[in-house]
């Protein structure tokens, strides 16, 4: 995307949580690993390791928001694939950060009704 306006990036409260954990779970490594990968969401928010995610049931994102999960590998094994969930508006050119995790925390992902209302509080539905 070069050339283009970069985006800027937005913590949620559940987002900063979550990164509190992993942060003492896998430590100093891992910091400098995400941090990179969000340099490079801020140029380009649709990178190869990252996929649409499904909404959870009876949440419709306003128009110009779509939702993306990213695979972040810091370490060996299941425990070192970490997630990264977020929302992308395209027209404000923000990203919202929602939710990081590993597999040791969540096999698929977090509940989808936790992921609902912290989905509604983000866009304050």
């Amino acid at each position: 995307m070069t050339g283009s306006n970069p985006f800027s990036i937005e913590e949620s409260d559940n987002f900063k949580r979550s990164f509190k954990k992993l942060v003492k779970s896998l430590g100093g490594d891992f910091v400098e690993i995400l941090a990179e990968a969000l340099e490079n969401l801020i140029d380009d928010p649709y990178p190869m390791r990252s996929r649409n995610e499904p909404l959870p049931a009876k949440i419709k994102l306003p128009e110009g928001w779509t939702f993306h999960k990213l695979e972040i590998k810091v370490g060996k094994g299941a425990s070192g694939q970490v997630r990264l969930m977020y929302m992308v508006n395209f027209d404000s050119l923000t990203i919202k950060l929602v939710w990081i995790y590993n597999h040791e925390q969540f096999a698929k992902r977090p509940a989808d009704k936790d992921l609902k209302d912290i989905i509604q509080e983000i866009l304050q539905l």
